[in-house]
């Protein structure tokens, strides 16, 4: 009883996915055609520019995170100085703050900077995001710590230390996170709409966002295309995401 109701449940997420990319295929009268998908990829050249960038907001923000939030969390976890306790405290307060919360302020200080419309609007305040250095912290919580002390006796250098002592076992969790980190730049719609203002800087999901200024026969494979890098992602990293979200099994 208990796995027909997951399977059933699992039905209810899946349908609408599996709709969007029948629906895709769908021509006039009903048929198969894939003329959606050529009008799309032939005929709608923003759609090309729209798409890369959201390729290199997510990678570049996810490569760049794991050099703020992994050394970040060790700080965290092994530095001793007084208010720490509270500073991760606030750490926790931001990531469990909505994004409106935040993004009046970031549009301020990147507009005095004169970053707006420029790429590193959009990756600026990404990289230094909270919820990774939150997650990297729990996780690093569950390191040998005698791995670290003996790599101690051999350098003083931290980076060193991280490399060669803590990334080895928290690489389960690396996985896991930049999975979260990457989805969740992929999926960027406010900051994209509200600090860029040329559509050849923006990303596919304004793109997606905006559908009442493009035909309505290319939305549909729009979305399947904007639904594939994550899926794939998940598929050759599942068992990854599985162990790290399991806090007691870091290797």
């Amino acid at each position: 009883m208990k796995k027909v109701l997951l399977i059933l449940l699992a039905m209810v997420f899946v349908m609408p996915l599996v709709m969007t990319v029948v629906l895709s295929f769908r021509g006039e009268n009903n048929t198969i055609t894939l003329q959606n998908y050529s009008d799309l990829l032939f005929n709608c050249f923003i759609f090309y520019p729209m798409f890369w960038n959201s390729v290199l907001y997510a990678i570049v923000i996810t490569l760049i995170q794991f050099l703020v939030i992994i050394p970040c969390a060790f700080g965290f976890i092994n530095a001793r100085f007084k208010g720490k306790n509270i500073l991760f405290v606030f750490y926790i307060i931001l990531m469990m703050m909505p994004l409106q919360v935040t993004i009046l302020p970031n549009y301020i200080g990147l507009r005095d900077i004169g970053l707006i419309n420029t790429h590193w609007s959009i990756i600026l305040p990404a990289i230094f995001s909270p919820f990774g250095v939150v997650i990297m912290n729990q996780y690093m919580q569950g390191t040998d710590n005698s791995v670290i002390e003996a790599m101690r006796l051999e350098t003083s250098s931290i980076i060193r230390i991280i490399i060669h002592a803590v990334i080895p076992q928290i690489r389960i969790c690396i996985f896991a996170t930049g999975l979260f980190v990457f989805a969740d730049c992929w999926n960027m719609l406010e900051q994209p709409m509200l600090f860029l203002r040329e559509d050849s800087l923006k990303t596919l999901s304004v793109f997606i966002a905006n559908a009442d200024k493009y035909a309505g026969n290319i939305m549909l494979p729009a979305a399947v295309i904007f639904m594939i890098p994550v899926l794939l992602l998940y598929r050759f990293f599942n068992q990854h995401l599985e162990k790290g979200l399991t806090f007691g099994e870091l290797s």
